[in-house]
């Protein structure tokens, strides 16, 4: 496990979600965002991501209200996808992960940035193994009490 979250770091939907729970994990995330350890971006699709899964459990105002306010916090800058969209097509095209992360890790690319993912999704694990990214990718679960 690693101890210190820190850096650049482009954070996947999956983070953001755990952020806006106040999970373990993202308590962690949310200490290192505090303290200015960490740096975070978003891409407009991973914050459509969060808005969806949090409308899901928690209903649309609440959806709202936590979105909102994590945007005003300032604690993470969010980037267009539209300087993206060759980038995260060529990846989606040649991985077999999702969208949504291949435009997380055009924005990495882009950004000389890390990506952080809250855990070890199948198919991001898969293609790992097969041909490791072209940008390092951290997982929130391994800063869990670290």
């Amino acid at each position: 496990m690693r101890k210190d979250l820190g850096g650049r770091l482009v954070l996947d939907a999956s983070a953001l979600i755990e952020l806006t729970y106040s999970t373990q994990a993202g308590l962690r995330l949310k200490e290192s965002l505090r303290n200015g350890l960490v740096q975070a971006y978003a891409t407009e699709l991973g914050i459509s991501e969060l808005r969806y899964v949090l409308c899901r459990t928690l209903g649309s105002a609440e959806s709202d209200e936590r979105v909102d306010k994590l945007l005003a916090s300032g604690y993470i800058a969010v980037e267009g996808i539209s300087s993206l969209i060759k980038d995260a097509s060529k990846c989606k095209g040649e991985r077999s992960i999702s969208l949504a992360d291949c435009f997380c890790l055009a924005l990495a690319r882009k950004s000389f940035c890390s990506t952080l993912f809250s855990g070890r999704e199948k198919d991001l694990v898969s293609e790992m193994e097969k041909k490791p990214f072209d940008v390092e990718i951290l997982f929130l679960e391994d800063y869990v009490n670290a």
